[in-house]
């Protein structure tokens, strides 16, 4: 598989590990990893995605990113520990504070999540840098639930 040979060439340590067991529970779930450009990984169930895999330029970290909670009105029923554990991590483009985002969308979006409004959300919406196994177990179960009542 093309996303863990990256992974095993950029990443050491336990982002390696992490990573790799991450790519593995997505794979035992029934989602494959199409490569979409030379660092980001999306994966894809029944023609649906809920989460692009990249790893940063600089080789010491990646990052779980672009899921589609902002558009799917399917997110709504989502249990509120886990929405709380998404809004942790909304990703905020910071151009407006002299910062490039990078994620083309620059200065980003206003958008409406989980019934809170936010100002500057990036394209990618959700990002979770260089996950531990208690953040990967939690997004493990936002997986989980997305199999279920979006991705099936």
């Amino acid at each position: 598989m093309e996303i863990k040979e990256a992974l095993k060439n950029n990443l050491k340590g336990e982002a390696l590990t992490n990573a790799l067991g991450f790519v593995d529970y997505l794979t035992q779930k029934g989602l494959t990893s199409n490569k979409e450009w030379d660092m980001g990984f999306r994966f894809i169930k029944n023609d649906k995605s809920p989460c692009l895999i990249v790893l940063t330029h600089n080789k010491d970290g990646w990052f779980i990113c672009d899921m589609p909670v902002v558009c799917e009105p399917e997110w709504a029923n989502l249990g509120d520990e886990l929405k709380a554990f998404l809004l942790e991590h909304i990703k905020i483009c910071n151009v407006h504070l002299g910062n490039k985002c990078g994620c083309g969308s620059e200065p980003g979006i206003s958008s409406n999540i989980f019934g809170k409004a936010y100002e500057n959300v990036c394209t990618a919406e959700i990002q979770i840098i260089n996950p531990d196994t208690a953040v990967l177990d939690k997004f493990k179960q936002v997986i989980d639930w997305w199999i279920v009542n979006v991705g099936a």
